[in-house]
């Protein structure tokens, strides 16, 4: 393959500026494809049970005032939900105006509105009722409202977006201050405007950064124009290939860029750290360096490509897209990084020499590890790190929340949250209860005094209404026979803390013999949520075993190789894990896929470190030699692309996504970790296990 690609280079060359062109044309009209879409569709097909409201297409909207709300105000607030039931995007809307109460008049039950407004003297009267008995639609202060939209079913996304945007711009009357909306349609339309703006303003700062960094490190402006130019090509090629085969791209593919500049800038990195000078032919010297490093390198590409293929064994549509482009990301990102080595070396720019003072950084690092394998306070510190580690592997949960994608200081985070603190929150789940389970309908009051115990919001229940009262709801239509059912909602709590309340609920009433059934998108999240992210972390088990077997194949069967390529590798997330924990940590489906794109990453200086110990073993210089060696030349590259990593990442730790946020955070403390037990104990798991 080296000497096929040294040989053709300009043709290949040639090839990749066709390629490149033909996916940036892809990319100009790219569709862009949200999370959440695809965790829907999962949840719509689990959802076996019936559905009393549309959840998924539920808009939760808000309105503020400044003051306790007046009778003029409530008149404005009428006209404005008589207009919204009108809407031709509506198909039904539920607030403090049609709210209705329930009253036994000892043979029929029968209701009446909450609220009225025909007169001042009524309305004064029953807003004194409600405050005293409260109402889920408007808070404790008085002064904000809560409108349950139900959009009309099959909206587009056009359709949707001036419908939200008609929400946003909604102006009352001079007491009202401010609206809040929220939901699914609202969280798209808003990820949709910032994940573009956040993919081209991180691409462009983490390849400014790296390029400032690389001519501090090469002083060789031609390489780094074209090592920059190479990461772009592999960028959009990557992308475009998505367009293509998918017809979009994935929310979850804004970190590509930033996998594919570090597994880039690490490859030229690698080829040209401390070459010797070109005494043969260029051609000879190629294949010289491509053999001695380039092995290494390519070895690297492929396991890290392996890692992302371990996405395959999941069913969440997003991160299976995005495993299969980002690794075919990877391995065309070597092939990237050979070819520009190649023309560097034929048109002798292939040499680099950092600036002085990050050579001594370096230097300076390196001395300090190597007396680090000789430091027993060292040592114990170490120990330590593992040990929280250990603790922290041992006891973080499972959890998931609505809002685990945006980040706390996001504009719709703030909507979200003030839904969750005035109206008892936005996250759906109706309960429901077979009607010939329900002996005495005494229980039925308590089961809702029970939910509502429970910290769950009932917006409405079947079981003390008519026929006519469900009509005049519109649940006619519903196949309500033989259930009796509980419209609930809870604050963004967690999934464990929800399915413990259900728990307990059931528990409270297993010797009535009453069986509950759930369904909801809310419920139907927490319960998919939790076995999609326990997937995610069986594949990071996955990629820990496939790359330790290649060790084990590559080296005859030798078992020795097993654990060299894992311990070192391992041990960085462990320690990582165990840090985050003491900071509140949880496996999530934001997060937990990230450990295996960690692990595919950090790997790759255990393979360079191994690679670089057999050839010097080959050259017969003796074990200690060899290791010292290897730490002081391998080591300063596996050092460089580690502040590659950092740099690379660092914008993204900004970013208004959690998973982007904390594929920064993650990754630069797991390749912080990683520099100390590769250039410390991995040199000394070597000599103890190898001959």
């Amino acid at each position: 393959m080296f000497s096929f690609i040294w040989r053709f280079k300009y043709l290949l060359s040639i090839v990749c500026l066709i390629l490149f062109a033909f996916c940036f044309k892809q990319l100009l009209n790219a569709n862009i494809y949200f999370d959440s879409e695809r965790i829907i569709n999962e949840l719509e097909a689990a959802n076996v049970d019936i559905n009393i409201l549309d959840d998924n297409n539920l808009v939760f909207f808000g309105l503020s005032f400044e003051d306790s709300l007046s009778y003029q105000d409530m008149l404005d607030v009428t006209a404005f939900h008589k207009s919204l039931k009108k809407s031709a995007y509506v198909k039904r809307v539920f607030s403090l105006v049609n709210d209705r109460q329930i009253i036994n008049t000892g043979l029929f039950p029968i209701s009446k509105k909450v609220l009225k407004v025909s007169d001042k003297e009524s309305y004064i009267k029953s807003i004194k009722k409600i405050d005293a008995n409260g109402n889920n639609f408007i808070s404790s202060d008085g002064k904000k409202l809560l409108f349950l939209v139900e959009n009309a079913s099959g909206l587009s996304k056009d359709d949707s977006r001036i419908f939200i945007n008609s929400l946003y711009e909604t102006d009352l009357n001079e007491n009202m201050t401010e609206v809040f909306v929220s939901g699914r349609s609202p969280s798209e339309l808003y990820f949709e405007k910032k994940v573009i703006q956040e993919f081209i303003i991180l691409t462009l700062v983490s390849g400014f950064l790296c390029f400032l960094f690389l001519l501090f490190i090469t002083k060789n402006l031609k390489l780094v124009v074209l090592t920059v130019f190479s990461v772009i090509a592999s960028i959009v090629v990557s992308l475009g290939l998505s367009q293509v085969l998918f017809g979009g791209i994935e929310l979850v593919m804004i970190i590509t860029p930033a996998i594919l500049f570090i597994v880039c800038l690490s490859d030229i990195m690698h080829f040209t750290n401390k070459q010797s000078n070109v005494t043969s032919s260029k051609g000879a010297f190629f294949l010289m360096r491509m053999d001695t490093v380039g092995k290494a390198v390519a070895l690297t590409s492929i396991t890290t490509a392996m890692s992302f293929l371990t996405f395959l064994v999941n069913d969440i549509v997003p991160i299976l897209r995005f495993g299969l482009i980002t690794s075919v990301g990877v391995v065309f990102t070597l092939f990237i990084a050979i070819l520009v080595y190649a023309i560097s070396v034929d048109k002798n720019f292939n040499e680099s020499s950092p600036v002085k003072v990050i050579q001594q950084f370096t230097d300076a690092i390196i001395s300090f590890l190597k007396n680090g394998q000789r430091s027993k306070s060292f040592h114990l510190f170490m120990a330590i790190l593992i040990a929280v580690g250990l603790y922290g592997v041992a006891n973080v949960q499972i959890d998931n929340y609505l809002t685990d994608e945006i980040n706390k200081k996001s504009k719709i985070y703030q909507q979200t949250a003030f839904f969750d603190s005035h109206f008892g929150g936005i996250k759906p789940i109706t309960i429901f209860l077979d009607k010939e389970n329900v002996s005495d309908l005494e229980v039925l009051s308590q089961v809702e005094k029970s939910i509502k115990g429970l910290g769950f919001v009932v917006d409405f229940s079947n079981t003390n209404t008519t026929s006519m009262m469900l009509e005049q709801l519109g649940f006619a239509d519903q196949d309500l026979v033989n259930k009796y059912f509980y419209i609930c909602r809870s604050s963004d709590e967690g999934s464990l803390a929800t399915l413990e309340k259900l728990k307990s609920l059931e528990n409270e009433y297993t010797s009535s013999g009453l069986e509950f059934n759930y369904s909801g998108a809310g419920y139907l999240f927490d319960i998919l949520g939790n076995d999609l992210t326990r997937q995610l972390i069986f594949g990071l088990l996955i990629a820990i075993f496939s790359i330790g077997l290649v060790f084990f194949l590559l080296n005859k069967f030798d078992f020795n190789y097993f654990i060299i390529a894992i311990v070192p590798n391992l041990t960085p997330i462990v320690v990582c894990v165990g840090l985050l924990y003491l900071n509140g940590f949880y496996f999530s489906l934001s997060n937990s896929f990230i450990f295996t794109i960690v692990f595919g990453l950090i790997i790759d200086d255990s393979i360079h470190l191994i690679s670089a110990y057999a050839n010097a073993r080959k050259r017969k210089i003796s074990k200690l030699e060899s290791l010292d060696l290897v730490v002081s030349k391998t080591g300063d590259a596996i050092l460089k692309t580690t502040l590659i990593v950092i740099i690379c990442l660092f914008p993204l730790s900004f970013s208004e996504f959690k998973s982007v946020s904390q594929l920064s955070v993650i990754t630069i403390l797991s390749a912080f970790i990683a520099v100390f037990f590769d250039l410390v104990y991995l040199p000394l798991i070597i000599k103890r296990l190898t001959k």
